[in-house]
């Protein structure tokens, strides 16, 4: 009897600190998919967003995630870790495992939590539709990062000045480099991100919604990237590359001019040690017109005594 009343004072030890250390709690289940959270009020807005993202996903790529995926809000960062097995760096917020049929999110409860919840629902929500409509194919991560950020909506000035910055110092990267985006920086995954965006947002603008489907088809068929390009737009990776960075350095350069504060703080630091230097040398010009003009207007000649003709 004590051992059965030990095992229960054990259970349920574990389940209240298990509670109170963020662990989920909560289920909802809907139409291909179920929600994992801490608390009822988490979980409803998770599904708000992650409804509206599947409805638009099936629209924009003409296809159905027919698995149900498992969507796991994780309240703390440890927690995050331990639900993605530390594979996602700490600048990540969210992270999709189409091979799981998973997605884990950090909570917007999260202390430190920077980013729009909505936004991170719907971008790992895109993962998992596009790794549905691409199947087994080589799915490059600029492709893949780039179309979950369009499909969220994430782009901002920030971005856009990251990019200039990027082109200006030469700091832009190979787009197929971006696959391994996992083990960069904070910094060089912004650039990462912010190219990725704006390579497919070049695309859709210059081919089309029908071309970007038939790259997606050739890759699903198993296609390289470069005969997929070549099928889908008739040009290979390497032209569409170089055209795409002749976008972003016709489009984006000038945002550090408005966007950039740095920018702005040196260039005004700049412009007023410019402005004092040539007040300076304005002032020794105009000093030294002046002695000039004095030795020909003086009247205080000192001449001999005397007719100067004799």
């Amino acid at each position: 009897m004590r051992f059965r009343f030990l095992i229960f004072a054990i259970i349920a030890a574990m389940t209240i600190w298990g509670t109170v250390h963020g662990n989920p709690s909560v289920r909802r289940e809907g139409k291909g998919y179920i929600i994992s959270a801490s608390s009822n009020a988490v979980a409803v807005e998770t599904e708000k967003y992650l409804i509206t993202a599947i409805d638009e996903a099936v629209t924009i790529l003409g296809d159905t995630v027919t698995d149900t995926i498992t969507v796991i809000v994780a309240d703390t960062r440890d927690e995050f870790k331990q639900q993605t097995r530390g594979a996602i760096p700490d600048w990540g917020a969210g992270c999709a495992i189409p091979s799981r049929n998973e997605i884990v999110v950090l909570s917007p409860h999260s202390s430190k939590y920077e980013q729009s919840f909505g936004e991170i629902v719907r971008h790992e929500w895109a993962h998992i539709a596009l790794r549905h409509r691409v199947g087994r194919g080589y799915l490059p991560r600029f492709i893949d990062e780039g179309f979950a950020m369009k499909f969220a909506d994430q782009w901002s000035s920030g971005y856009a000045v990251t990019l200039g910055k990027a082109q200006l110092t030469g700091s832009l990267f190979p787009l197929q480099s971006i696959d391994r985006v996992n083990f960069f920086n904070s910094s060089q995954a912004q650039i990462a991100y912010a190219q990725s965006q704006a390579a497919v947002t070049y695309f859709f603008s210059s081919y089309g919604d029908e071309a970007f489907m038939l790259l997606l088809d050739e890759l699903r068929n198993g296609k390289t990237l470069d005969s997929a390009m070549e099928n889908a737009i008739g040009a290979s990776f390497v032209i569409f590359e170089n055209e795409y960075r002749k976008y972003i350095k016709k489009n984006y350069s000038w945002y550090l001019i408005f966007f950039d504060m740095n920018f702005l703080w040196i260039g005004l630091a700049i412009v007023i040690v410019l402005g004092f230097l040539l007040k300076k040398k304005r002032g020794r010009d105009t000093i030294k017109r002046w002695e000039e003009e004095e030795k020909y207007q003086s009247t205080d000649f000192d001449y001999e005594e005397g007719d100067p003709w004799d």
